[in-house]
């Protein structure tokens, strides 16, 4: 049981990193201190979030292989309708972006006051606010119906929490930044599930 709150803890850890290196006063705090060298800032931020990602995964594969259930095809089959189709979603919303500024492989100057930038609402962004945790919450619960292993459920909990607080942090982020538009955007456009109507 503790190996399974352990690896619960560096799912939580790894998102609350995600999100306080993220945060603005946090990103202002190291433009500060690091004058012209910020502009790889997020740059550094993605790759650190890649190798910590990539520890945890392989973690999380040392963990033994305890199932919650017997092998079922119809519950395979729609664990894997939920894993690809969740890939696809974060694939296609992914491509709306520039990667190279996505990636951090080129740079340009923040600007957090209010109704700065122009708000992205194209693509899939039309049906939800936050597409790429849609696919990805898709994906992973996909991943558990698929193999029914405790390691894998934690590993979608502890994703899904942390996503559910990153989110709320995100949008305080482009209320900042896009102010009135973010707000009747929010109103108007579903967080993660589409309207069916």
């Amino acid at each position: 049981m503790i190996i399974y709150v352990f690896q619960a803890f560096l799912w939580l850890a790894y998102g609350a990193l995600h999100s306080i290196l993220a945060d603005n006063g946090v990103k202002q705090f190291f433009e500060r201190k690091m004058g012209p060298g910020y502009r790889y800032y997020r740059l550094t931020y993605n790759f650190l979030a890649f190798v910590f990602l990539a520890g945890i995964v392989v973690y999380q594969f040392t963990l033994p292989l305890h199932s919650l259930w017997a092998f079922d095809w119809r519950i395979h089959a729609g664990g894997s309708v939920l894993k690809y189709g969740g890939l696809l979603i974060v694939l296609i919303a992914i491509s709306g972006y520039n990667f190279k500024e996505f990636s951090g492989l080129s740079f340009s100057p923040r600007n957090a006051g209010a109704g700065s930038g122009t708000l992205k609402t194209d693509g899939l962004l039309r049906y939800v606010r936050h597409p790429i945790y849609t696919g990805t919450i898709l994906f992973i619960w996909g991943l558990f119906l698929s193999d029914s292993l405790v390691r894998t459920l934690v590993m979608a909990a502890g994703i899904t929490f942390y996503t559910l607080v990153g989110i709320y942090f995100e949008e305080r982020k482009l209320v900042a930044e896009f102010g009135e538009s973010y707000r009747e955007y929010r109103r108007r456009v579903p967080m993660l599930l589409p309207k069916l109507w």
